[in-house]
């Protein structure tokens, strides 16, 4: 029978030697990680905040409005339906969206970081290009109209940051596309890419 010194003296090696593999294999992975996480923070920390605001606005949002990567999607038919719920003369809904947008541009910290709200709907795309033509002048019209809705019922707004607002549609497949969400997309700055790129640089030596 084998003394049970050597024994001992193998299984702590062997235990040694399996820490230590684990430290190396949790070290790349932690070297892995930590540039990830600091491209994704700025971009998570940005929408939390959005989230929140809008939140704080509109309570916890349904079917009807919904943040997604860095657009407040509205359906259309939750913001026509809306337009009798009046609050004052203006529609109680066009009335929230703008008091959201003049919290979140109003933050220097967020404003810093979006060059442009895009407001657009979709345009329903056929074989047809001169019904293309004048259902692209039609949805473009309608939009221009939100937008113009959104600036009578917080007048605010527009005077402040009216600058960073511009319209457009989006063309879609017809056949399958969605066609019934306005889209209020806040396009980043160079300023989130700054911090992306600050946040990597301890990692490029």
């Amino acid at each position: 029978m084998m003394p049970s010194g050597p024994i001992i003296s193998v299984t702590l090696i062997g235990l040694l030697l399996l820490s230590a593999l684990l430290y190396y294999r949790a070290v790349k992975i932690q070297r892995f990680l930590e540039p990830a996480l600091a491209v994704s923070e700025p971009r998570i920390k940005f929408n939390q905040d959005i989230n929140n605001l809008l939140t704080k606005e509109f309570g916890t949002t349904g079917s009807g409005i919904k943040f997604r990567r860095g657009s407040v999607l509205i359906d259309q038919s939750f913001l026509f339906s809306a337009a009798h719920e009046m609050d004052g003369s203006h529609p109680l809904i066009l009335k929230k969206l703008g008091r959201f947008f003049l919290s979140v541009l109003g933050d220097q910290s967020l404003r810093e970081r979006i060059s442009l709200v895009l407001v657009s709907t979709n345009l329903p795309f056929t074989a047809d290009t001169g019904l293309n033509r004048e259902l692209r002048f039609q949805v473009q019209e309608r939009t221009a109209l939100i937008l113009n809705s959104l600036f009578a019922a917080e007048p605010e707004l527009e005077q402040k940051f009216g600058k960073y607002f511009a319209v457009t549609a989006v063309p879609v497949d017809a056949s399958g596309g969605e066609t019934n969400s306005i889209e209020f997309r806040m396009i980043p700055t160079e300023r989130l890419h700054i911090d992306v790129l600050e946040r990597l640089e301890k990692y490029s030596y």
